[in-house]
């Protein structure tokens, strides 16, 4: 059997999560402004902890959001359907350096990701780092520029299915 690259569960969801955040019209609660805090900290530090614990933390800010939960499913299922995943849609080094410097424009805090983004998982994860560790992550998740590509991407394929 043949590998599908890049194309875990885990990515769908983050990159669900990130796609129905940026279309976001209504600012997040503290409380899941705290839970995303919690999620970027736990990604940063204890990445291989996804499937016990951060996966679950992450749902807990979807699921009870009715705007957001809407999307979020909406795009799952997009991506659920995919065979596979462009390499072209990943979030390039330069990217993520642009949203850490528009981020330390945007806040005085925070923490830069403490390894580089090498594979697909640790590139999202560095974005949602960066996202959920923001005092501001509705503006900060809109300066992610490579989600547009993703979008544009899952349009066009769903049209061709």
């Amino acid at each position: 059997m043949v590998q599908k690259p890049m194309n875990t569960k885990a990515d769908n969801t983050i990159i669900a999560f990130l796609l129905a955040f940026q279309d976001l019209k209504t600012a997040l609660g503290e409380q899941e402004k705290q839970n995303l805090k919690e999620v970027a900290k736990q990604l940063d530090t204890q990445p291989k902890a996804w499937e016990d614990y951060i996966k679950g933390l992450l749902l807990e800010i979807i699921t009870p959001n009715p705007e957001l939960n809407q999307s979020y499913q909406l795009y799952k299922s997009k991506l659920d359907n995919l065979e596979e995943i462009p390499d072209d849609l990943l979030p390039t080094e330069a990217e993520i350096s642009r949203l850490n410097t528009f981020e330390k424009f945007t806040i005085t805090r925070g923490f830069k990701p403490k390894y580089e983004a090498t594979g697909y998982e640790s590139q999202i994860n560095n974005v949602v780092v960066i996202v959920g560790s923001s005092s501001q992550p509705e503006e900060t998740v809109k300066q992610v520029k490579f989600l547009e590509k993703w979008k544009q991407f899952l349009s066009q394929s769903n049209q061709s299915n």
